[in-house]
């Protein structure tokens, strides 16, 4: 919305632009500078979540000032309009991200309702429905404690901020807190793109249990459910050992979830992605894969601001669009994923996925330096994602850094106890790179599906165990590049090597160890 120029209605109130005023029921209300030029950064999102980073260099001017100054704001403003933080009807609090202003905003005199509807709106969905063009929103409630309150007064409420804090580094959600109990919390909700994360304390022997539930706002259903022990109430690991387990679970099961209820097509901008994303990961063919990569630019092209687009876009750029068309990725591709992915980590410098994809676009450009830096960004940012865990763990392992991406790899295992084929790849992987020939085959022999660079790994440790079907392997490798390659003429030796040798950047002599049998 522009609302630069004209007068602005909001309920009962209408905002002077003009003068500086807001005017509600009873006339002028008195604003502080800094409430005012916080209320209109607002409303000039249109609903869209506004960061506390962008407000204080917006309504600060980038003067460094503590979060409390903009927490008196936003109460300032509160207080003014009769606002409730925990049922917000104006100012809705986005966990450890920023604020958003959620009542329907319009020209004065073209009210789209009058201010009685508006005011006698009690229900969350009545007055923001679906939140277009935003990531998923989860809700959490206050955990249930009935049964340890007792002895365990303030536990819940402890457990709960912790659990909040990990979620809060998640920028592909929305998290709201909300103080209220699980079915009020999600009372009129429904409408939206959204989840639930409940949670209940029970005793336990000596200690607690926990039992955490994630579910949809719309119709309940469980996606995923866990029950935690905490044999030591008193203990941090503990807590930490709960909090990164949730944490880490909760955001895979509400993405797989989202994937799959995906229309076809649909308007809705973070739908668009949503597909686009989904046709670059599942993508059969190259044909497929660029159609992913045109709607992907698109989205960047009408929302630059849109950090999320940027990743798997910059993904498909750098690995011969998903691996569709051996050898597609070029000097071009590999330039513009590069220029995209330091775009894409501009326009949302928390977003840990943006950090780790430019790590491996330095990856590939040589430049081992500062892909650590990047590397160690991530998972100083956000430790409790086990996708990037294993991202960052690759990028270390191409290093050389085989005991931190060990670490990392068995980490990511913990957050996410169920080992899928990558998990066993990236272990297959380091074993071979270690030259543990034995170990490594019998990760890779766990893969229900191996990847080009999988079936190429368990060759080369069949290689290293003297194995008689190491050769006829290798050979059906070489049949499987040379069927996919990008161009109508099979590639040479040296095309083959070369193109090895920068989808697996070891150092040099790590390279020539690992890679020789199939280069040479």
């Amino acid at each position: 919305m522009d609302s630069s120029a004209g007068n602005l209605a909001f309920g009962d109130y209408v905002i002077d632009r003009a003068d500086e005023r807001l005017i509600g029921p009873s006339g002028p209300i008195r604003l502080g500078n800094k409430a005012w030029r916080v209320l209109v950064s607002l409303i000039e999102q249109d609903g869209r979540l506004l960061t506390k980073d962008a407000l204080f260099e917006t309504v600060w001017d980038g003067t460094i000032v503590t979060e409390s100054s903009l927490t008196s704001a936003i109460k300032e403003l509160r207080r003014a309009l009769g606002d409730e933080s925990r049922t917000p009807r104006y100012i809705e609090s986005v966990y450890g991200r920023g604020y958003r202003f959620i009542a329907p905003v319009s020209p004065a005199g073209e009210a789209p309702a009058s201010p009685a509807v508006a005011l006698a709106a009690p229900a969350p969905a009545a007055r923001v429905g679906k939140r277009e063009h935003q990531p998923p929103l989860i809700v959490v409630s206050a955990f249930r404690d009935e049964a340890v309150r007792a002895t365990h007064p303030w536990y819940a409420a402890q457990l709960r901020e912790e659990i909040l804090s990990g979620l809060s580094r998640f920028r592909e959600v929305q998290l709201v807190a909300d103080d209220r109990p699980e079915a009020e919390a999600a009372q009129g909700r429904s409408a939206e793109r959204g989840y639930q994360l409940v949670a209940t304390l029970l005793p336990d022997g000596d200690g607690l249990r926990l039992i955490a539930r994630t579910r949809r706002l719309g119709d309940g259903l469980v996606l995923w459910a866990e029950t935690l022990s905490l044999a030591d109430t008193g203990a941090a690991g503990s807590v930490e050992k709960i909090v990164r387990r949730i944490a880490g679970a909760v955001l895979p099961a509400v993405d797989e979830d989202l994937l799959a209820g995906l229309p076809r097509e649909s308007d809705d901008l973070y739908d668009r992605y949503l597909i686009a994303k989904r046709r670059s990961w599942t993508a059969a063919s190259f044909n497929e894969a660029k159609q992913a990569a045109t709607a992907l630019e698109a989205i960047i092209a009408e929302r630059p601001g849109f950090g999320l687009a940027y990743a798997p876009l910059v993904r498909l750029y750098n690995t011969d669009f998903g691996y569709t068309a051996f050898g597609a990725s070029g000097a071009a591709e590999r330039d513009r994923a590069l220029e995209l992915a330091k775009t894409g980590l501009d326009a949302d410098r928390t977003n840990v996925h943006a950090c780790t994809v430019l790590g491996f676009c330095h990856l590939w450009h040589h430049q081992a330096g500062q892909a650590r830096v990047c590397f160690e960004r991530a998972l100083a940012q956000n430790p409790y994602y086990p996708v990037r865990l294993s991202e960052c763990a690759t990028g270390l392992m191409f290093m050389g850094a085989f005991d931190e991406a060990r670490e990392l790899i068995f980490r990511a295992v913990e957050l996410n106890p169920v080992p899928d084929d990558w998990f066993h790849e990236d272990l297959g992987r380091l074993l071979l790179f270690e030259g543990d020939f034995e170990g490594g085959l019998r990760a890779l022999g766990s893969i229900a599906r191996c990847s080009i660079w999988a079936e190429l790994y368990r060759t080369l440790c069949e290689i290293g165990l003297g194995l008689d079907s190491a050769a006829a392997n290798l050979a059906a490798w070489r049949k499987r590049v040379d069927e996919g390659w990008h161009a109508a003429a099979a590639p040479t030796d040296a095309q083959v090597a070369a193109w090895i040798r920068h989808h697996n950047p070891l150092p040099a002599a790590d390279a020539d160890r690992v890679f020789a049998p199939a280069i040479a």
